[in-house]
């Protein structure tokens, strides 16, 4: 049986390994490129929905309490946003990980209902046949003949 050092000097041998290596490490790097660039496309659109929000409570100024509630709920999605922005792919991975684990029954209430959401939205592009009994025809469309 090999030893772990015979092993690496098989591959350090082999021609192929290297190029294989190499393809791998670029493909790593252009994944953790992707991954930061849709985190950051996150975050920016985290933050923007923080400003619809504030934007949305701005009018209300004769409500403070009102007022005041939007304002909350724009600081704490802008906290969001930079919670994105600041933490790793990895770290949120695994945040989301143990809070599933922690509430499985939420967790599956919240995934049924986003394939809900995404089933909704993917099917109201769809042109809907009408059913024939709620169609509308008018009477002299299919003209019959004269016997």
């Amino acid at each position: 049986m090999p030893n772990g050092a015979q092993n690496d000097q098989a591959r350090a041998a082999d021609p192929g390994f290297g190029e294989a290596q190499s393809f791998a490490n670029a493909l790593r790097d252009q994944t953790q490129g992707y991954v930061e660039k849709r985190k950051a496309d996150a975050a920016r659109l985290v933050s923007d929905v923080s400003g619809a929000i504030r934007d949305a409570g701005a009018g209300f100024d004769g409500l403070p309490q009102l007022k005041e509630f939007f304002d909350q709920a724009a600081l704490g999605v802008d906290a969001l946003a930079e919670d994105i922005s600041r933490r790793s792919f990895s770290e949120m991975y695994d945040e989301v990980h143990a809070a599933v684990r922690r509430r499985p029954a939420l967790a599956t209430a919240a995934a049924v209902a986003a394939g809900f959401a995404l089933f909704r939205i993917f099917n109201a592009s769809k042109v809907r046949a009408i059913p024939r009994s709620h169609a509308v025809v008018p009477v002299d469309a299919f003209p019959t003949p004269d016997a």
